[in-house]
C-alpha cells in the first residue's frame, strides 16, 4: 500500500499523501482538524489528500456528529469504526474504560469519576448509546450503563492501537481479558477477514475470530 501511494506520478506532493495515509492508518477514527494539526498541514491540503485517498479506496470516512472521521480501508464494520472514533476522544474513551472496569455504573458514578456535571455525562452517554457502544438499564431508581456487544472487539482495538493505555489498566481487568490480549490488529483489520460482526454480549473471542475467518486463540 505504501509503495502504491508514493509512486503516483500525477501527484505534485506525493509525500503529503503518504503522510496523511500513514497517519490515518496509525490513528483510525481521527477527524480532519486533528489530522491537519498533527501533521502541521493546512486544512485545505489535508482535506484534498483525504478526498484523494478516499477516491483511491485507500481510506473510508464516516460522519459522527459534527466530525467526519477517517479509517484505513482495512477496518471492517461500523462497530469497529465507532469504537476507534471513540478511543480517539479523551472523555468518551475514559467513560468506556471506566465501564469496562465498573459495569453497571450510574450517571452519578460517572460524574464523580470524570468531574463533569450530570448534564455533560448524559450527553456523552446518549451519544455512546446511539453509536451502539453502550446501553442503559433502569434498575429501581437508577439508570445503569453497560458496554454493549462483544467486549472483545473493544479490547483488541484498544490493545492494538493504544497499547500504552491498555498497559495502564488494572491487573484485574488485564487478567480478565488475558486471552484477548494475544489478538493482533490483523485479526480485526486483516486482509483475509470478512465482516460478520456480532453484537451478542456472550460471544467468545475464539468464536468471533473463527467466524470472521481467523484461526482463533489457543
Amino acid at each position: 500500500m505504501y509503495n502504491s501511494l508514493s509512486n503516483d506520478k500525477n501527484d505534485v506532493q506525493p509525500k503529503n499523501k503518504v503522510r496523511v495515509y500513514d497517519y490515518i492508518k496509525n490513528h483510525p477514527g481521527s477527524h480532519l482538524r486533528k489530522i491537519s494539526k498533527e501533521l502541521d498541514m493546512t486544512t485545505s491540503d489535508t482535506q484534498y489528500w483525504c478526498n484523494k485517498l478516499e477516491k483511491m479506496a485507500s481510506v473510508n470516512s464516516r460522519r459522527l456528529g459534527l466530525y467526519k472521521t477517517y479509517y484505513p480501508a482495512s477496518i471492517l464494520g461500523e462497530r469497529h469504526e465507532n469504537i476507534l472514533a471513540i478511543l480517539q476522544q479523551k472523555t468518551p474513551r475514559n467513560i468506556v474504560l471506566y465501564l469496562m472496569e465498573n459495569s453497571g455504573a450510574t450517571q452519578k458514578d460517572l460524574a464523580q469519576y470524570t468531574g463533569f456535571a450530570g448534564a455533560t455525562i448524559n450527553w456523552h452517554m446518549s451519544r455512546l448509546i446511539e453509536m451502539g457502544i453502550v446501553y442503559s438499564s433502569r434498575e429501581g431508581k437508577f439508570v445503569k450503563y453497560y458496554i454493549r456487544g462483544d467486549i472483545a472487539d473493544l479490547v483488541i482495538l484498544l490493545k492494538s492501537y493504544y497499547p500504552s493505555i491498555w498497559d495502564k489498566l488494572s491487573d484485574r481487568l488485564a487478567e480478565l481479558f488475558l486471552g484477548v490480549t494475544y489478538a493482533t490488529t490483523s485479526e480485526i483489520t486483516g486482509e483475509h477477514l470478512h465482516d460478520k460482526e456480532t453484537t451478542a454480549s456472550n460471544t467468545n473471542i475464539n468464536e468471533k475470530l473463527v467466524e470472521n475467518g481467523g484461526t482463533g486463540i489457543d
